[in-house]
Parts: structure tokens; sequence; C-alpha cells
């Protein structure tokens, strides 16, 4: 009998060790795809508008460098006076078109005080369809005091239908958290902060963890400290942060596999494997009780 117990026990330690290694090498990222907002010509303005504000805030990318209320930041000008600046920047524009001319074509106009830094909205890192851009544009109207104005036309939701093609997670990740705002990545972005195309030729993938998880940890040379604050990375979990690192030394010729690289121990396929072993360990102990009753119930 005791024969038959190690038996069993080695092959019930060895399928659940087999499926613990084949469950840690799943991973297990946590990720919720962005609400789809469907605009359309027939959207109501009310609903065009808080589809603006959530742009503007989320995707848009805007809070890194500007205000719409009390959060934000004063990189750039307050957006709550762009809509009323129009009329003495742009005499000849109305604020429809000057709010349009500033998300697409920032350059044409810089308003004094603020250095050029902001990208087209158009391009990467907020990648706004046309028909988002006016969503913004409402929602900027009303910041200013005024009804908006903006028409969405057929030929803007078709051309919000179409899609690029697939990009690595952590580009999207770049480009979604506001990153590409600031920095150069592949040749697009901006050009406040450091080229992020060399960044993992540089340094380690554990470093550039530190550097996402605590921007303060290092600050790359010829840059003031500061400017990346914690506030900025605060929303990235850790699945987030593996899956920019393995981008970025991908961009640096570099192997990473953002999968394998958190602590075993951390992985839920590793402590399911455990409770499964605990429990079938439960259960063997359990026989072998019954079986030492029974035998002495036989030897009475």
């Amino acid at each position: 009998m005791t024969g038959t117990f190690i038996k069993i026990f080695f092959f019930m330690l060895a399928t659940v060790s087999l499926y613990t290694y084949v469950g840690q090498l799943v991973p297990q990222f946590e990720e919720h795809p962005p609400k789809k907002q469907v605009i359309t010509p027939e959207t109501p303005t009310a609903e065009l508008v808080n589809i603006g504000q959530d742009l503007l805030r989320g995707k848009g990318g805007c809070l890194v460098c500007h205000m719409d209320a009390e959060g934000g930041n004063n990189r750039g000008p307050d957006l709550r006076q762009a809509a009323s600046a129009a009329a003495k920047h742009k005499p000849d524009l109305s604020a429809e078109a000057y709010l349009t001319e500033s998300l697409l074509h920032p350059d044409v106009f810089l308003v004094p005080g603020y250095p050029k830094m902001m990208p087209a909205a158009n391009k990467p890192p907020a990648n706004l369809t046309p028909a988002e851009v006016k969503a913004v544009v409402a929602y900027m109207q009303t910041l200013g005091g005024m009804e908006p104005t903006v028409k969405v036309t057929a030929e803007d939701a078709a051309a919000s239908k179409k899609t690029g093609a697939p990009v690595h997670r952590g580009r999207a990740l770049l480009d979604e958290h506001g990153c590409t705002g600031c920095h150069k990545v592949a040749g697009e972005g901006g050009e406040v902060g450091p080229d992020l195309s060399t960044t993992a030729a540089r340094h380690e993938p554990a470093e550039i963890l530190r550097k996402l998880a605590d921007p303060s940890a290092w600050i790359t040379p010829g840059y003031p400290a500061g400017m990346m604050t914690k506030e900025m990375t605060q929303n990235l979990s850790e699945g987030d942060r593996q899956e920019i690192v393995a981008y970025l030394a991908g961009l640096a010729g570099k192997e990473y596999s953002a999968a394998g690289t958190l602590s075993p121990w951390s992985h839920e396929g590793v402590r399911l494997g455990l409770v499964i072993l605990v429990f079938n360990l439960g259960l063997l102990l359990a026989l072998a009780v019954a079986r030492r009753q029974e035998k002495k119930g036989e030897a009475v």
C-alpha cells in the first residue's frame, strides 16, 4: 500500500509541475481595452462635448501639458482660455477654425511665452480621427463659455472607421499615455525629452523599468530634472511597463520577453499550482488516515 501511495504522489507532483510550468509561460497582465466611442453626424451636441472631454483627458493626452480645470499642467496654455483667445491671436478666424488649426497645425501660431513642443493631434501620440478632433473642439468651445459650432460630416465618420496596421502593444501604450508627446520614438513624436528609440541601447531593461516606476530614478544628461513626474507613469501597470520595455528593447535590437521577467512566485500559474498541490496532498493524507483506521478496525 505504501508503494502505491508513493507512486500516486509522484504522478500527482509531476502533473502539477507540468501545468504550473505551462501556466507561468502565459502572461498574466490584466488589460482593459479603451471604451469605444462612435461619433456620427447624428451624435447629439451634448454627447459630442462629453466625448471631446474624455478624448482630451484620455487618448489625446492633452493634460500632460495643459489644464482644462484645476487639474493638469502648465507647460502649455490653459485650455479654458483657448476659444476666447481666437479673436486676439487670429482675428480673421472663427473660434472653431482657430481651435482646429491649433490641434492639427500647432506650429502655425505659437502662443507667446510657450515653446514649440506640441505634436499634431492627428499624429502620434494622440492619433485623433477627424470626428474626434471635432469632438475635442466642441469641448474646448464650451470651456470658453461658447456654444459648440462644429458639425460632424459623413466623411468624418467614414475616415474614423479606417484602421492602420497593427502596432506593438508597447508602442500603443507610449502613445496612449502621452509619452510620444514629449519623446520621439522611431522618428515620430515630440522633441521636449530624449529620443526613446535608443534608450534600450544605453540602459538595461531593469533600469528602464525602474525609470518607469520612479521617473526620478535617473536623469538623462542634458535634460532638466522634474520634467517627467511620477503622476505621468502612476497609471502604468507592471504588465504595461514590461510591454514598453520589450518594445524599446526591440528598437535597440535586443531580445526581451515581457512575459517571463516577473518573479515566478508572483505568477498566477505558479500560485494555482501550489493550491492544487496542497489540495492533492490533503486528499492523500485523508486517504492514508482512512486506510490506517480501516486496518485498526480489521485488527480488532
